[in-house]
């Protein structure tokens, strides 16, 4: 049976397509079969992996409840959905409880052996992001390890848990402390404060890293780009972490 986790955000810069694509490549390393679905218009974690998509082969899957149009990437046993600029287009084509639920429909017609499937959703909580908190049972919120982003996680945790209304198998997984910078002292607060929000749901953190930024402009995942960096280091520790809470 496929686990679907989605990875989500109302705020942008945070770490969230970041964490997608080196989640999945990792899961992929360790011997997991893994679908990226790239639900943000903007398609970052398509070129991320290197993979560009200008047509709107998504979108007309959505419209017609098809398959899903799936491509491979370089990552080992890692493929994907590519997102593309039409996919703007569904925000005005999509309304009601039917097109909440198109994407949870056109699993139902994609063949693969996939054991994870993730879902990197754009930064709101518009169409996109409703299809698929319909569609996933897990979800994993990534935060900037500062203050200044805790009320902003506190209303994303409370928008999700409001959502299980709709979908009731819908379980917060995991935060994701991202972009830390651990010799400050104020990172240990920040980290026992969201532990106070989610007990035993704090994943490892991913610290502050170059190699991380420098990724996506290669079309790789860190793992491949730089595999002995520290962002590859801390997103391998995540991958486990979260094998393990599955």
């Amino acid at each position: 049976m496929r686990q679907v986790v989605s990875i989500v955000n109302h705020k942008g810069g945070v770490g969230k397509t970041t964490s997608v694509v080196n989640i999945a490549a990792c899961l992929g390393e360790l011997g997991e079969k893994v679908l990226v679905i790239d639900l943000d218009p903007q398609g970052s974690a398509s070129l991320s992996y290197g993979v560009a998509d200008d047509r709107n082969a998504l979108l007309q899957s959505l419209q017609k409840t098809t398959a899903l149009p799936v491509l491979p990437t370089k990552a080992p046993r890692v493929d994907i959905v590519p997102a593309g600029p039409k996919l703007a287009e569904a925000r005005q084509r999509f309304s009601g409880s039917i097109g909440n639920e198109l994407l949870r429909r056109c699993f139902t017609y994609t063949d693969g052996d996939w054991a994870y499937v993730i879902i990197d959703c754009p930064p709101s909580l518009g169409i996109f992001t409703i299809n698929a908190l319909t569609a996933c049972a897990h979800v994993l919120i990534p935060v900037e390890a500062n203050f200044l982003s805790f009320s902003g996680l506190r209303q994303m945790i409370d928008a999700v848990q409001q959502f299980t209304s709709r979908n009731p198998a819908l379980t917060i997984r995991g935060i994701i402390p991202c972009r830390a910078r651990t010799r400050r002292r104020i990172h240990e607060a920040f980290l026992e404060k969201i532990e106070e929000l989610l007990p035993g749901g704090v994943t490892p953190t991913v610290r502050e890293n170059v190699s991380l930024a420098e990724a996506p402009q290669s079309g790789l995942p860190v793992i491949l780009y730089a595999p002995n960096s520290n962002g590859a280091y801390d997103y391998r520790r995540v991958a486990q972490w979260l094998l393990d809470k599955l």
